[in-house]
């Protein structure tokens, strides 16, 4: 079926239920569906495995290859992730989900086979950015669900992976103490290029095809302009440290952004297929779901990376931070949190359905102020950085699973699938800009060096805690803002 504009949003219009059947695709048991969905939910976990086995692994790297510019290593995967995700997700929708999560997968596992082979540090980003593809894995499995599985197992399908991603955050980083203190970092990429090629095989052995397709135009040009925009900013951030940030080239790269913004948004405005619609960006609710979604995601990312460095750095050096651990020893940390952030995801699901969702999220960013500001005077000693570190994981559940609740009661039916997509793009964004504004601070404030590697000073560290919290209090005040999420889930989003 051809996408019809609705109300000045351009959309793609199908009804699904009209044509799956109510089996769902293929004749299979119970059973059968069960290993479909272990499949799907497996090849999920490669994606958070990315963010949760290569953060540990990020003091190793920047030692082996000398280099200040570690921020990279993460800031190229979620900007490539976040510009591909919704081109990627429209050819899926045009070619098929199965053949296009193929693809993707075959992404992961290429560009992590080039950062474990990788030689220099230039080529260790390129692998990232080919990495940066697979993030459209999660986006495409939850979109072939809907179309495969049958209607009477869809809804705990969904559930179930979820929850799956969920119980990364618990393993993942205990697997990546395992390879990184055996193997050193080129372990946990290994690891990474290994796993989506099995679990590649049995998707394309087992995982049936969508059998519906969506004509549709690709806005090439759009990605193109959103891109440029958004890596000049972060380059201009990474680099505005060492050139001064009122320095002409730091100058130059904002006015380059705003430029190529301000040609984007005219470029979105007249077209018929445009990457993010602008439309969804009017009105309080979708603004404030933006912005809470911006900065969760933002806090999220610094806290993992500062703690990753806080963990492995030498006590020996004398500073006001580092206990001198290996990775494996942050599993003590983000276990516990791990396992509290879970479970702050399924009472949420409470909260939502009898007293809407906003009321989980405010109380999930005041935790993750409070959390960050105790982790920016206190992150010297394994009891305190446990506290703290607790703290914010409590708030981080309750946010990560009351914003797609607030993004269902914030947007009509009709612009439920545009809106999720650009709410992704801006998280990830939030993740990539924190991160690099995270390591400029630190750069301003290194106290040695070792083997040509920077070791950052403690007064670095308090800085950028105290930014994850002044980032909380933003998100806190937006939800406070927000007119939706006050009712029941359910009462919401039939409204």
């Amino acid at each position: 079926m051809t996408a019809t504009p609705t109300d000045g949003a351009s959309q793609e219009t199908l009804d699904n239920d009209t044509m799956l059947p109510p089996e769902g695709v293929g004749h299979r048991s119970t059973a059968g569906w069960i290993g479909v969905l272990v499949i799907l939910v497996l090849l999920s976990e490669e994606v958070a495995y990315a963010f949760n086995l290569v953060t540990p692994a990020l003091p190793n790297m920047a030692a082996t290859f000398q280099t200040p510019h570690i921020a990279w290593v993460s800031t190229l995967f979620t900007l490539t992730g976040a510009i591909s995700a919704p081109l990627v997700g429209k050819l899926a929708d045009r070619d098929g989900k199965k053949k296009w999560l193929l693809i993707t997968t075959g992404c992961m596992a290429l560009g992590s086979l080039i950062v474990a082979l990788a030689p220099t540090f230039p080529i260790v980003l390129i692998g990232r950015a080919v990495e940066g593809f697979g993030l459209a894995i999660v986006p495409i499995v939850y979109s072939l669900m809907r179309d495969i599985f049958p209607k009477r197992m869809l809804a705990v399908a969904v559930s179930l992976a979820t929850a799956g991603i969920g119980v990364t955050t618990i393993t993942g980083p205990i697997f990546a103490g395992l390879l990184i203190d055996n193997f050193g970092y080129q372990g946990v990429f290994f690891a990474l290029a290994i796993f989506p090629l099995i679990i590649g095989a049995l998707v394309l052995l087992v995982v049936p095809e969508s059998p519906i397709r969506v004509s549709t135009q690709i806005d090439w040009t759009g990605g193109l302009l959103l891109g440029a925009t958004i890596a000049v900013v972060l380059f201009g951030i990474g680099e505005g440290g060492t050139w001064g940030w009122t320095s002409w080239k730091t100058l130059l790269c904002g006015a380059l952004a705003i430029a190529a913004f301000i040609v984007w948004i005219q470029h979105a405005k007249r077209s018929d297929h445009p990457l993010i619609d602008l439309s969804v960006l009017r009105g309080r609710p979708i603004v404030t779901t933006l912005i809470t979604q911006f900065t969760g995601q933002a806090v999220i990312a610094l806290q993992f990376v500062l703690l990753s460095f806080i963990v492995q750095t030498p006590i020996a050096l004398g500073l006001t931070y580092g206990l001198g651990e290996t990775a494996g020893f942050m599993a003590r940390i983000t276990t516990p949190a791990g396992v509290a952030s879970v479970l702050m995801g399924l009472l949420v699901g409470y909260l939502a359905e009898r007293r809407g969702a906003r009321l989980p999220n405010w109380i999930g960013f005041a935790l993750m102020a409070a959390g960050s500001l105790f982790l920016a005077f206190s992150h010297k000693e394994f009891v305190p950085i446990l506290v703290g570190y607790l703290i914010y994981a409590f708030g981080g559940g309750l946010i990560s699973a009351a914003i797609p609740n607030l993004v269902i009661a914030a947007t009509p039916v009709r612009l439920q699938a545009v809106t999720a997509s650009t709410v992704n793009v801006v998280g990830s964004l939030g993740s990539a800009v924190a991160v690099q504004i995270g390591f400029a601070i630190l750069a301003l404030n290194v106290a040695t060096v070792v083997d040509g590697s920077p070791i950052y000073g403690g007064s670095g560290f308090t800085t950028v805690y105290v930014l994850a919290a002044a980032l909380a209090v933003i998100g806190l005040i937006a939800t406070l803002l927000m007119p939706h999420g006050r009712k029941s889930q359910s009462t919401e989003a039939l409204t």
